[in-house]
């Protein structure tokens, strides 16, 4: 009995590393920290940060929906990263009316005015690039969307910081995005090579953001 189990054991143990060995993405995978900050060294939120590989290919596609909701007169959250292909919600919470508006060239759309509590149709967003989201009827409000070939995208926090996980060994272009940067200035980047050892990266842009338009200030 203990000689048939101890070759059962053998064999799953066998069985295992064969399977590692086969998936070098799921054995050799890797976190990478970040740290984003204005010229004046003070943290910056809202800052997307990508990595695109050198050399591999990009896994298959992922569509990962996402939410951009109206509530307290904004749209939230204020920027968005989302895979191509994917799909948002644009759901109203407000006591107020809205009229959803893209003019950017790489998705155009339009969702009149609905009342809260209506969630329109998704719309499909299908090539990468910045996109603009403004409220017709409220000049202040405005959502930012930074549409990825790449899965490996991730958003600094209140700290300016962030953490890719998983990402395989490999180089990599690594990038950093603000809206403050606009869609002509380009974002920062790094030639990355990533493995267990990788050494946090900071981030240090040229510019203080501007602040979020309010209510008060949209009138």
């Amino acid at each position: 009995m203990k000689l048939l189990f101890l070759q059962k054991y053998r064999m799953l143990l066998t069985l295992a590393m064969a399977l590692a060995a086969s998936s070098p993405m799921l054995a050799h995978a890797a976190k990478l920290n970040f740290q984003a900050v204005d010229k004046n060294g003070s943290p910056m939120a809202d800052v997307v940060v990508y990595a695109t590989p050198v050399g591999m290919p990009l896994p298959a596609s992922e569509k990962i929906d996402a939410t951009i909701s109206q509530n307290d007169m904004q749209f939230s959250p204020y920027v968005t990263a989302i895979r191509t292909g994917s799909q948002v919600k644009f759901p109203n919470y407000d006591k107020m009316e809205h009229h959803v508006k893209s003019f950017s060239a790489v998705k155009e759309f339009e969702i009149k005015t609905y009342e809260r509590g209506v969630v329109p149709p998704p719309v499909i967003f299908d090539k990468p690039g910045i996109v603009i989201v403004y409220c017709l009827l409220h000049n202040w409000m405005r959502a930012y969307v930074l549409v990825l070939d790449t899965p490996y995208f991730v958003k600094t926090d209140q700290s300016g910081a962030a953490m890719l996980d998983k990402l395989p060994d490999g180089n990599y272009e690594i990038k950093a995005w603000h809206p403050n940067l606009g869609s002509i200035k380009p974002a920062l980047s790094q030639s990355v090579k990533v493995n267990d050892q990788s050494a946090p990266i900071k981030w240090q842009f040229d510019f203080v953001p501007v602040p979020r338009k309010s209510k008060s200030a949209g009138y």
